[in-house]
C-alpha cells in the first residue's frame, strides 16, 4: 500500500514538471530577420496582479479589480448616468460601445486590422473601445490608436445609452486632459492623464471623443461614422492632428536636466521610502551612454513601480518589474545588486538593445506610443501605458518651468490608423543609398527630426538603432549609443510634421568626401544557405521558423553577402506533403531560391488504447503482466497510467508497466485493468479479469495424460548470442536469434520506447515448432557481469489480431544473465532501466568481440539452486518472495512448495536460482527420459530444472497434487503401523 501511495505521488510530480513549459509564451517571428521574442507577454505582468490609476499630476494609487459587465439586462438606471454619457446619446439607437472590462483583471488578445498583427490589451485599464462593426463571430473595434478584431466571446458590446460613462477629453487650464474608464457601469473615470497644452481648436468647457487622441470629435456618432468610413473629415481638426509630445518624442532623444536638478524633481514627486530617490544621475549616466532620454526612463519607471515604493522595487532593486513571470511576479521578478544597475540594464538591455533594435521582434517604433505604434505594442497590456509615463514626464517638466518640452522637431508617418506602410531608413538622401532598417507597417510611427530642411526630399533624423561606425548597418552587439554620429534619412514623402522643435542645436553634418564614380552594379546569380534553421522537423499545422539559418546571397563580381534578414519563405501551415521550404531573394528584378529540407509529421491523435488479452481468468496470488497497444495518428505516445479497479484486497494491485498482481485473499470475482493514455487522458483501454477461488478449481490431467508424447520440455539456447528458452515444445523444435542491426527502421521504431536508456541489444527470437497451448516460454539473455545487481528493462512486442503491442518487464541482472516469462516469442529490446549518461535510445549495441562470454557447463552439472535429484524440496534463490506467484502445475520441472515466478516489473529480481543449460544445436533432445522423474544419469537424461521465473502466473494445482500425495503418505504410514502391530 505504501508502494502504491508513493508512486502516485511520484507520478503527479512529474505531472507537474511536464506542465512547466506550457507556461511559455509563443514566440513571435521577425520580419526583419531579427531574434524572436515571447509574444503578448506584459513585460511588468505585476500589472494584473495589481490595478493602479493615474491623475493628472502623476499620482499613483492602487485600485481594486472592477467587474465591468454589462450583461443580464443589468442596465444602469437613466438617472446614474453621467452628463457625460448623456451627451453622447444619439438619436439613432443603433450607436454601439465596446465593453472589454468583462474578466476583470485579465489579459483579452486581438488581431489589428489590416497587418494581421497580433495584440493584447487589458479591460481593467481601458473599459470602452468604438464598435465598428461584427463579422465572423468576431467584433471590430478601435481602442487606443489600434483598429482590430477581437472575439465577440470576450468583449459585449451594448448601446451606448447602456453606459454611465465612456472615456473622453476636456480641456482644464489651457491642459488637455484625457479621462479614462475604467468600468462603464459606475461614472467617473480612474485615470486622468495630462497630454500637454490644448491646441488652439479644442475648447474648454466642451467634453471631446477619440480614441487615437489625435483627431476628436463633439458628436460620438459622427465619430463612429468618420471612423467606419476610413476618414476624419468630420472631426474638430480634419487636417491638423494632435500628437501628445513626450507619448510620440522617440527615446533617442536627450533631456536638458542636470543629473542634480531631475534628482530634485523626482525627491519632490517619490517623497521618503522610494527606491527612485537621488536616481538623477544614474538616468542621466545610461541616457548618455546608452541614448535613451532620462526624463522618459523616469516616467517609466514611476508608473511601474508606483513611484519606486512598489514590493518588487524595494525587495529586489527592480524599478521596471523587468521579467516578472504572470503567475509569481514577486518571486520571479529580476533581482539586482542596485537601483542604479537596473536602471543600466534597462536602457541597455531593454531599450538600446532591444525595443529600438529595428530587427527585434517587439519593434513598432523607438516612442513611448500606444497600442497602434511604438513600444506600448508588445511591452504593456494597459493600452494607456505610454499615455501614463508621458504624463510623469508632464508633471516632472512642469514643475520646472517645462524646459523640456517642444524642443524636438517630430515627424510622423501615416497618421491615419488605417494606413499601413513601411517606409525604408537609409543611410544617405538617396533611393540608391544603404537600406539600414524599415519603419514597419505600425502607423502613426514618429521620427525625430535631426533638421527639417530637406536634402534631395529626405529628412535627417535620429537612428533608432546603433549604427556602425561606417553608417552601413544596425548592430545590436553594443548598446552605445552616439546622438551625433547615429543619423539616418526617411523620405520626406511619407512623413507630416506634427510638432516643430524650438531650440535644439544641431552638429554640422560630417563632411562627406566626393562622391566617386559608380562601379557597374553586380547582379545577383545565386543565394545558398549558411547555416540551416535550428528546427528542421515540423508538426503539420505549424508554421516555418527560421531561427537560426542565415542566408547569403552569391553575386556577380564574386562578392557574398548576407540577407538573412531580406529573404522571403511560405507562411502558411505545414502539411505532411511538405519536404522542402523555398527560400527566395530579390535583388532589383532577379529573384533566386534555394530549398531548405524540412520534415513535417502528421498531428498525433490518439483514437484509442488496446490492452493484450482483453479477458484473462486468473487465481488469488497469480500475477500477469498485460501488453498495450496505444492506436492513432502521427506515431502516439505508448506511455499509459495502468489501474485496477473492483479488488477487495489491499494486495490486488498493478504497477507502472502493467503487472497485475491477484492478492492471496482476493474475493472479488472480477476485475476490470485500465490503460489511460499519456498523450490523451480521454482514452482509455479495459481488460477483464475472473478471479478464480482456489477451491473452485480441479485437478487436471498429468502430462502426458493419454499417452501423447507431442510436447516435451526443453532448453534451447543460441551460442553466438548466450539466448536461451525453456517450455514445452514439438519434438526437434530449434531455436533462431537474429540481432536487429542498429542502422534499422526496425531498430529504431522498437528503441523509441527506451528512448534516453543505454541499449545492450536488440533481437528477433523465433521457433520453428510448435509451442505448447497455453505453457509458457522462459528467455535468458545474457548480459555483460557490469550489470549483475542493476535493473534491466525488456521490452517485449508480441503480435494479437494484426495488432503489435508492448510489454515491459523490470527485472535484476545476477550472474550476468536475466529472465522473463512471455506467451510467445517476438522481438525483444533489452536496456539498462536508467537514463544513459551520455548515450541515447538509438546508440550503438555492444561491439563484436564485447559480447558477454557465455560459459560452457558440463551436461548434467549440479546449478547453483537445483539438485538433479527428483522430489527434491530444495527451491531457487528467489531474492524477493513478496512478489512470487504460484508454480505452474503444468511444468514438469516446478519443484514442490517453491516459487516459479518472480515479479517482472519494478520490484522483481531477475534469474538467481540456474543457468540454461548449453546444448549444440540448440534443438530438442529426443529423450524419453528427460522428464520421467528418475534419478538415472546420462547424457540424455538428466533433468534440468527450469530458472526461477520473472513471468506473471502459475495454477497452483500442484498443491492438490501434493495434498493427495500426503494424505496417500500418511495413510499408508498408518496401515503400516497397523501392521507391525
Amino acid at each position: 500500500m505504501k508502494k502504491s501511495k508513493l508512486l502516485i505521488l511520484l507520478l503527479f510530480m512529474c505531472m507537474v514538471l511536464t506542465g512547466l513549459p506550457a507556461m511559455e509564451s509563443k514566440a513571435e517571428e521577425d520580419t526583419q530577420g531579427g531574434e524572436t521574442y515571447p509574444e503578448l507577454q506584459d513585460e511588468n505582468p505585476y500589472r494584473t496582479e495589481t490595478v493602479t490609476a493615474m491623475d493628472e499630476n502623476g499620482n499613483i494609487t492602487e485600485v481594486g479589480d472592477s467587474d465591468g459587465s454589462m450583461t443580464d439586462g443589468d442596465e444602469t438606471s437613466s438617472a446614474s448616468i453621467s452628463t457625460y454619457a448623456r451627451s453622447a446619446r444619439m438619436a439613432v439607437s443603433s450607436v454601439k460601445v465596446v465593453n472589454f472590462n468583462t474578466k476583470d483583471n485579465a489579459v483579452t488578445e486581438y488581431t489589428e486590422d489590416g497587418t494581421g498583427a497580433l495584440g493584447y490589451t487589458n479591460g481593467d485599464y481601458g473599459a470602452d473601445a468604438a464598435y465598428l462593426g461584427t463579422s465572423g463571430g468576431k467584433v471590430k473595434f478601435m481602442m487606443s490608436g489600434v483598429i482590430g478584431w477581437v472575439n465577440a466571446s470576450e468583449v459585449e458590446v451594448i448601446d451606448l445609452s447602456q453606459a454611465a460613462v465612456v472615456s473622453g477629453y476636456e480641456v482644464e487650464n489651457g491642459r488637455l486632459l484625457h479621462g479614462i474608464v475604467y468600468t462603464m457601469a459606475t461614472p467617473g473615470y480612474r485615470t486622468k492623464l495630462d497630454n500637454g497644452p490644448a491646441p488652439s481648436y479644442l475648447s474648454a468647457g466642451t467634453k471631446y471623443y477619440s480614441y487615437d487622441g489625435h483627431y476628436f470629435y463633439t458628436d460620438y456618432a459622427v465619430m463612429i461614422t468618420d471612423y467606419q468610413n476610413n476618414t476624419r473629415a468630420n472631426s474638430v481638426n480634419p487636417s491638423d492632428p494632435y500628437y501628445n509630445y513626450y507619448q510620440y518624442l522617440p527615446l533617442r532623444s536627450a533631456t536638458s536636466y542636470s543629473a542634480d536638478t531631475l534628482s530634485a524633481m523626482i525627491n519632490s514627486k517619490a517623497g521618503a521610502g522610494s527606491l527612485m530617490a537621488n536616481k538623477g544621475s544614474a538616468f542621466i549616466d545610461s541616457q548618455n551612454t546608452y541614448g535613451v532620454n532620462a526624463l522618459l526612463m523616469t516616467g517609466v519607471a514611476a508608473n511601474e513601480s508606483a513611484w519606486g515604493k512598489s514590493s518588487i522595487a524595494l525587495s529586489k532593486n527592480n524599478l521596471f518589474g523587468l521579467n516578472a513571470i504572470d503567475s509569481s511576479p514577486g518571486t520571479s521578478a529580476n533581482t539586482f545588486a542596485s537601483a542604479e544597475a537596473c536602471i543600466n540594464d534597462f536602457a541597455n538591455g531593454w531599450m538600446s538593445r532591444g525595443y529600438l533594435y529595428p530587427k527585434d521582434g517587439r519593434y513598432n517604433g523607438g516612442f513611448l506610443g500606444n497600442k497602434a505604434s511604438g513600444i506600448n505594442v508588445k511591452y504593456a497590456s494597459d493600452p494607456y501605458w505610454g499615455e501614463k509615463a508621458a504624463n510623469v514626464a508632464y508633471a516632472l517638466d512642469a514643475a520646472q518651468g517645462s524646459q523640456d518640452y517642444g524642443q524636438y522637431t517630430i515627424g510622423v508617418k501615416d497618421t491615419l490608423a488605417s494606413s499601413h506602410q513601411t517606409v525604408n531608413v537609409r543611410n544617405a538622401s538617396s533611393t540608391s543609398s544603404t537600406v539600414l532598417y524599415s519603419t514597419g507597417s505600425a502607423s502613426n510611427y514618429s521620427v525625430l527630426i535631426k533638421d527639417s530642411t530637406l536634402e534631395n526630399g529626405f529628412y535627417r533624423i535620429q537612428s533608432d538603432g546603433v549604427l556602425d561606425s561606417g553608417r552601413t548597418s544596425v548592430v545590436r552587439g553594443s548598446g552605445a549609443y552616439s546622438f551625433d554620429a547615429m543619423y539616418a534619412y526617411i523620405s520626406s514623402d511619407y512623413v507630416q510634421i506634427v510638432n516643430q522643435g524650438t531650440a535644439v542645436s544641431e552638429p554640422e553634418p560630417e563632411p562627406q568626401p566626393e562622391p566617386e564614380p559608380e562601379p557597374v552594379p553586380a547582379t545577383l546569380d545565386s543565394i545558398s544557405i549558411a547555416a540551416a534553421p535550428q528546427k528542421t522537423v515540423y508538426t503539420e499545422g505549424e508554421t516555418f521558423d527560421p531561427t537560426g539559418m542565415t542566408v547569403q546571397a552569391n553575386w556577380s563580381d564574386g562578392s557574398v553577402t548576407d540577407v538573412t534578414g531580406e529573404v522571403s519563405y511560405r507562411t502558411d501551415p505545414l502539411t505532411t506533403d511538405v519536404t522542402a521550404v523555398e527560400i527566395s531573394y530579390t535583388s532589383g528584378d532577379v529573384t533566386r531560391t534555394v530549398s531548405q529540407s524540412i520534415q513535417v509529421n502528421a498531428k498525433v491523435t490518439v483514437t484509442g488504447v488496446l490492452i493484450n488479452p482483453s479477458e484473462i481468468s486468473l487465481y488469488p496470488g497469480d500475477a500477469k503482466t498485460f501488453g498495450v497497444s496505444v492506436q492513432g495518428t502521427g506515431d502516439p505516445s505508448q506511455s499509459v497510467t495502468w489501474s485496477v479497479e473492483g479488488a477487495s484486497s489491499s494486495q490486488t494491485v498493478i504497477d507502472e508497466n502493467g503487472r497485475l498482481t491477484v492478492g492471496e485473499d482476493e474475493t472479488a470475482g472480477q476485475l476490470t485493468v485500465k490503460a489511460q493514455s499519456a498523450a490523451d487522458g480521454s482514452q482509455i483501454g479495459q481488460a477483464a479479469v475472473t478471479v478464480v477461488p482456489k477451491e473452485s478449481e480441479e485437478p487436471s490431467a498429468p502430462d502426458g495424460a493419454g499417452g501423447s508424447e507431442e510436447y516435451v520440455s526443453a532448453d534451447l539456447k543460441d551460442e553466438t548470442s548466450g539466448i536461451g528458452v525453456n517450455g514445452e515444445f514439438a519434438e526437434n523444435t530449434s531455436l533462431t536469434v537474429t540481432p536487429i542491426g542498429s542502422d534499422s527502421e526496425e531498430y529504431q521504431a522498437l528503441v523509441k520506447e527506451a528512448a534516453g536508456k543505454t541499449i545492450l541489444g536488440v533481437y528477433e527470437l523465433s521457433l520453428d515448432g510448435a509451442v505448447k497451448d497455453g505453457s509458457k516460454i522462459q528467455v535468458t539473455f545474457a548480459v555483460d557481469e557490469q550489470y549483475n545487481g542493476q535493473s534491466i528493462l525488456i521490452l517485449h512486442y508480441p503480435k494479437a489480431d494484426d495488432v503489435t503491442y508492448i510489454e515491459r518487464y523490470v527485472a535484476t541482472a545476477q550472474d550476468g544473465t536475466v529472465t522473463v516469462e512471455v506467451d510467445s516469442l517476438s522481438p525483444f529490446v533489452i536496456a539498462l532501466d536508467e537514463e544513459s549518461a551520455g548515450n541515447d535510445a538509438s546508440g550503438e549495441q555492444t561491439p563484436e568481440g564485447d559480447e558477454p562470454e557465455v560459459t560452457d557447463e558440463p551436461e548434467n552439472s549440479e546449478e547453483p539452486g537445483v539438485t538433479d535429484e527428483p522430489g527434491t524440496t530444495e527451491e531457487p534463490n528467489v531474492t524477493d518472495p513478496a512478489v512470487t506467484g504460484d508454480p505452474d502445475p503444468s511444468d514438469p520441472s516446478a519443484t514442490s512448495g517453491g516459487s516459479g515466478t518472480t515479479g517482472d516489473a519494478g520490484s522483481t529480481s531477475g534469474s538467481t536460482g540456474t543457468t540454461l543449460t548449453n546444448t549444440a544445436p540448440a534443438k530438442i533432445n529426443d529423450q524419453n527420459g528427460q522428464n520421467s522423474g528418475s534419478a538415472s544419469g546420462g547424457a540424455n537424461s538428466s533433468q534440468t530444472e527450469a530458472a526461477p521465473r520473472t513471468g506473471d502466473t502459475s495454477a497452483p494445482i500442484l498443491w492438490i497434487v501434493l495434498a493427495v500425495a500426503a494424505v496417500a503418505v500418511i495413510v499408508g504410514a498408518v496401515a503400516l503401523k497397523k501392521t507391525r502391530k
